[in-house]
Parts: structure tokens; sequence; C-alpha cells
């Protein structure tokens, strides 16, 4: 086990955090279907390592019921009444027994870092549910909060505009889209709505990551070969960025 993931994991333990490690989406599939009961039902936030891992397939062959915003809409919908139809899945999702979802970064000491451009995804981490799982590639850890925060607002956020704008054909008009930095912008499309740091077990909630030994969804270091960086991007458009996602700009 990397040093890094080590020193991670020990840390969400001294935390009151459930910390699991694993090798691959493969394990880290079975590693979750362990974590959830028999006739849960499941809401989860927006994620690009969910869709990956290829835990919503698997969840729904073992009968379980996801409550998932981002699941194609009936072709008859326009653009109003598929996003009043995302809502509703989203606030159900908000309380139910069961929340999965990803997150932007976490620390070395453990400390969960999070964005949201409405705060449904951050909220389902720490209330309404008796258990949330978050499932965390190795990519997402950084040494401490200042390097959490950099990664979100100057490689995470303006990725995710570029991204939207180069793939859905739907051009972003935060000011991160054209110059790939966040500037705390007033824009009323921003994303950068709520940030969160979750520093211990919700009193309420039992909390566990899964942190998974491969790159999974965006986020990387300046630093790191083009190669990989690379892979973590495209890896992220195949996975999130499909047309039947038309409300995308209103991402939750």
């Amino acid at each position: 086990m990397d040093v890094q993931i080590k020193e991670c994991l020990e840390s969400l333990n001294k935390r009151h955090i459930r910390g699991f490690f694993v090798e691959g989406a493969n394990e880290a599939v079975q590693k979750i279907l362990t974590l959830i009961p028999k006739e849960a039902i499941i809401g989860m936030g927006d994620s690009s390592t969910i869709r990956q891992i290829g835990l919503l397939e698997k969840l729904k062959d073992k009968g379980l019921m996801v409550l998932n915003p981002f699941e194609s809409k009936e072709p008859k919908m326009d653009s109003r009444e598929a996003l009043e139809h995302t809502d509703a899945i989203a606030r159900e999702a908000t309380i139910c027994d069961v929340f999965l979802a990803g997150t932007n970064a976490i620390t070395e000491d453990g400390r969960l870092v999070n964005v949201d451009a409405v705060g449904n995804r951050v909220a389902g981490m720490f209330w309404g549910h008796r258990i949330s799982i978050i499932i965390v590639g190795k990519n997402k850890i950084v040494r401490n909060l200042e390097e959490a925060f950099n990664r979100i607002r100057n490689i995470i956020a303006p990725n995710h505009s570029l991204i939207k704008t180069a793939t859905s054909g739907v051009k972003a008009k935060t000011p991160c889209a054209k110059s790939g930095e966040c500037t705390d912008c007033r824009s009323l499309e921003r994303k950068c709505n709520i940030f969160t740091i979750i520093e211990s077990k919700p009193l309420r909630t039992n909390l566990n990551v899964v942190i998974v030994n491969e790159d999974l969804g965006l986020g990387w270091d300046p630093s790191w070969p083009e190669y990989r960086v690379r892979k973590i991007k495209d890896y992220h458009i195949k996975y999130c960025w499909k047309p039947e996602f038309e409300i995308r700009n209103q991402a939750f």
C-alpha cells in the first residue's frame, strides 16, 4: 500500500470514519455491497467515480432501489420537465437509507473537502442517511486543506467547465471556462457555491470511505506526467458526458 494512502486511512479511523483500501474497481464494488443493508433504498450524488467503477449496474443487478437524479429522462420531456424531474429525485435521495458519493479531495490527515453547486451531494454525505459511503480514487488524496482548496478552485472547477463546453456544445458562461482559473466569480452559473469540510464522523451518520488504488474522477496534481492527466480527463469524459445528460449544465 502506498504510504500516502496508509496515512490517510489511519487518519480517517482516528476521526471515527471507517476507511477501507481496495486495489481496483471490482474490489471496490464488492466492498461497497457489503456495507449496504438488504432492501436499503439508496440515494446518490452525481459522481464520475461511481460511474467509472460500474457500481450502479451492480446495484440494479442486486435488485436494490437506487434514487439516481441523473438517469436518462423520458424522451418526451422538455428541458423544464427534465429539470423538475431531476430535482424531485435529488430531494428524495437526500433522505433515505444509504447515500453514495465521490469526493473532490481528501487530505492525508483524513478530512473530506468538497464543493457543490446546489448542495444535495455534500449534504447527503453527512445528513439524512444512516449510512454514507464515499468512494475515492488515489488521485484525490492531497497533502492538506490548502492543497485541497487550490486543486478544487484551479483544477477541478475550471476543467469541469472547460470539458462541459468542449463536449456538450453548451458554452459555460463562468469566467473559469475562459481563463481556466478561479476568480471567485458572481456568475449565476457559478458551480462553486457551497464548500464543505468533514472533520470527523457526523453524529447520526456512519461514514465510510473506500479508497481505490486507481485514478478515478476529476482531479490531479499539475506536476503529474501529461499521459496520466490525459487519461484522467478522458476517463471522466467517457463516463460523464453522454448525449442523454441534456441538463448537465444544471448539474447538482
